[in-house]
């Protein structure tokens, strides 16, 4: 490998004697021939590029004849000056971590530290006048007390000189060049003593930070979600038009233009190959899968950081993967429990600045991560709010309290939106609230209390906004369900049932009004109750149901069935009964969705078997079970003809009832019945017939022989349908017809 060579970056606002600097340190270095140190300045490069220094012209074009001269005066082992402001960590980083080199380069920061007003003054007599706002914003840049200068930066050394405290001429900067190797050497010792020998994946500050970057990025952007309106929007403010490629592309192109990255102008992030390394890092250690269990210990993988040419160099204090692994794990259960935080109390509700608030929150989160390898010790508060300190509100995380929000420690820290948008999120909360107030679903009134709190703290949501904002969709219904106390429609019973679902417990149910038990019941001690499985809530046309399982001994599997809430009372828990896995209910669950997919209602019959039949999966398993051979047929075929009107508005409702399972008329020539359809499958009827569009639908029998909401659907066309199949049914709505003629003709 060829020796080191040492090339010397400037660091300062515009005015504060970089260029002389740089004409005075040139002479001190040499090159193989004894030649002196390369100067390259942007300013000389946009003279030479358009004609005058003050012409700030396209960056890449600067850039490029920067790095081709910087490069190859590299190459002939000669030391290069860069004269820059350098005023931002990513024009830093470029040089000093982010690009290969074809030998190993020693980077020494030259930092002049000149004051404001000083620079001010210098630059109203330079030719070129730099506007005193740039010179004012590069000098906040670099006192940034995070993200000013500094060694970690992959500086081997770096050096302070202050022109307007100290003359700079060539022995003082001499006496800094000649204790270089002393000052470095001294560095590198002291890291050795940290024991900072411990590295890992993201020791380097460049790598670290653009990790850090790119958990903000997706936590603030949702994913980088461009189907969400909102995301897309904000998305287009950082940079338009969209980039395209993978999220890997996607996520350096936003990187490198994102102003609130230093400002913007970051392409030392923008690696794609290692932006695609760090989002399999980040699925790989839970920062995206919320199935993640926060008791695993991070992974830091093999081997140390990935080492570019530059050698030496510090390392910023995540560098040491002792602290990285408790920080990061820190930031993981953050992310995935924003409100995580002690419960509050009557004596601190009021002071959430204070140092007793602070310390409960960090007592808390060293507790709930006490068991993780690697996490915080028990007392080791201060090192946990020092590396809060170092970490959420610099990179941006973590709002300052001085931007409007109030600083409620006390309910954990809320790090973006992470699942959703903004808009998303006031979506959500708008749809729920409708719920609540529409649908009469007063068990959902404690969530939407938490998500509107909890919106309010996060700042998604102001006092005062709530009531003018409305959703982009509505819920025309309102539920007839009343809140009947004693009945799961009460608030109260309704939330011990949805426990119960949860926790798969068995419960004990009763229909209301009270059964009259027969007289042998009664001799036996029954109530009319039966012991169940809940197994969800539905909102059905205007009222809501419960799906359960019943119980029945000897059988793996029960009847289910729906009935409405109002008219259902909950007798309590059927002891400590829980279901022994979790795919028993899982099975139980299936068998319902394939239910309500077949019979086009909540009415499922009468016996377990016919429902069994409707599902091929389970005939082995009732064998298994000793049950009886189910039909070979569970199904009825309903067959109807409809006047053209009716049919046109049958067939825009393709979903009522499985659409594998429905057939239609084809058009006849010259009808004008919208876009065809796969279930355009029947012979028309006959010409001249008043009724010429057949309808067949199979439906399971119990369906076809009892279910009022079929007859209510059907009946409804009144003349516009003819019913053909079951006989019975047609009976039926010829009797009903009947019915209603009687019913006028007594008049």
């Amino acid at each position: 490998m060829s020796s080191p060579i040492r090339c010397h970056l400037l660091i300062g606002p515009p005015g504060s004697g970089k260029t002389t600097l740089a004409h005075k340190l040139a002479p001190l270095l040499q090159g193989p021939n004894g030649e002196p140190g390369l100067v390259l300045s942007t300013d000389v490069i946009r003279a030479e590029l358009f004609g005058d220094a003050a012409i700030q012209g396209p960056w890449p074009e600067i850039r490029d004849r920067l790095l081709q001269r910087l490069h190859e005066g590299i190459a002939a082992g000669i030391p290069v000056i860069i004269d820059a402001t350098h005023a931002r960590r990513p024009w830093r980083l470029i040089y000093t971590q982010a690009m290969t080199y074809s030998r190993p380069v020693e980077w020494i920061g030259w930092w002049l530290t000149t004051p404001e007003p000083t620079c001010l003054a210098w630059a109203r007599n330079r030719e070129r006048e730099v506007p005193e706002a740039v010179i004012r914003e590069f000098a906040a840049s670099l006192a940034h007390k995070h993200f000013g200068p500094d060694r970690s930066e992959g500086f081997a050394a770096l050096v302070t000189v202050n022109p307007a405290a100290e003359t700079v001429d060539g022995a003082l900067l001499q006496r800094h060049l000649d204790g270089l190797d002393k000052r470095i050497r001294n560095a590198v010792n002291l890291d050795r003593g940290r024991k900072l020998p411990y590295l890992h994946r993201y020791s380097r500050l460049l790598d670290l930070e653009r990790l850090l970057f790119l958990i903000r990025l997706m936590t603030t952007f949702n994913g980088l979600d461009i189907s969400d309106p909102g995301t897309a929007s904000a998305l287009l403010q950082v940079l338009n038009p969209a980039p395209e490629g993978d999220l890997a592309e996607r996520a350096a192109a936003y990187l490198a233009s994102w102003s609130e990255i230093h400002g913007g102008n970051c392409e030392c992030y923008a690696d794609v190959d290692a932006i695609r390394s760090d989002l399999a890092w980040l699925a790989a250690n839970g920062f995206s899968n919320l199935n993640w269990s926060d008791n695993q210990p991070l992974d830091l993988g093999p081997g140390g950081p990935v080492q570019g040419s530059s050698i030496h160099g510090g390392y910023p204090a995540l560098g040491d993967g002792r602290i990285f692994r408790r920080v990061f794990t820190l930031l993981r259960h953050i992310l995935q429990e924003p409100f995580d935080a002690p419960a509050p109390t009557a004596s601190g509700s009021k002071g959430s600045r204070s140092g007793t608030e602070k310390d409960k929150l960090y007592r808390h989160l060293i507790e709930v991560l006490g068991d993780i390898e690697g996490g915080y010790a028990p007392g080791q508060e201060a090192s946990l709010r020092k590396d809060l300190e170092l970490l959420l509100t610099p990179y941006g995380f973590r709002p300052k309290p001085s931007s409007g929000r109030p600083d409620n420690l006390r309910h954990g820290y809320a790090l973006g939106t992470a699942l959703l948008s903004a808009d998303q999120l006031l979506e959500v909360y708008t749809m729920l609230k409708a719920s609540v107030e529409r649908l009469g679903d007063p068990s959902q009134q404690p969530v939407l209390d938490q998500l509107r709190e909890r919106l309010l703290w996060a700042g998604v949501l102001h006092e005062g906004s709530v009531s003018r904002r409305f959703s982009k969709r509505a819920l025309a219904n309102r539920s007839f369900t009343e809140e009947k106390p004693g009945t799961l429609a009460d608030p109260e019973l309704v939330q011990r049932l949805e426990r119960a679902i949860k926790d798969r417990r068995r419960v004990r149910l009763r229909h209301l009004p009270d059964p009259e038990p027969s007289e042998a019941e009664k001799l036996r001690g029954e109530d009319g109750s039966f012991r169940a499985w809940p197994l969800q809530l539905l909102f059905h046309n205007i009222s809501w149901y419960l799906a359960f399982e019943t119980y029945t001994p000897g059988r793996s599997q029960g009847l289910i069935r729906c009935l409405r809430l109002d008219r259902l009372v909950m007798l309590g828990e059927d002891g400590n009964v829980r279901r022994s896995s979790e795919d028993e209910h899982s099975t139980a669950m299936e068998r319902l969705q394939r239910l309500l997919h077949v019979c086009g209602g909540l009415y499922f019959g009468n016996g377990v078997d016919d429902q069994l039949a409707v599902m091929p999966q389970a005939r082995a398993r009732a064998r298994a079970d000793g049950q009886a051979e189910v039909a070979a047929d569970p199904y009825a075929v309903l067959r109807f003809s409809c006047t053209a009107a009716v049919f046109r508005l049958i067939r825009e409702e393709p979903r009522r009832f499985p659409p594998e399972h429905t057939a239609h008329a084809r058009p006849r020539p010259g009808d004008d019945l919208g876009p065809a359809s796969p279930r355009d499958t029947l012979e028309p009827n006959p010409p001249g017939d008043s009724h010429p569009y057949p309808v067949e639908i199979r439906l399971p029998r119990w369906t076809v022989e009892q279910d009022w909401d079929l007859r209510n659907w059907l009946f409804r066309w009144g003349g516009g349908i003819r019913i053909e199949l079951p006989l019975e049914l047609r009976q039926q709505q010829l009797q009903q017809a009947l019915e209603v003629v009687a019913l006028y003709e007594s008049c």
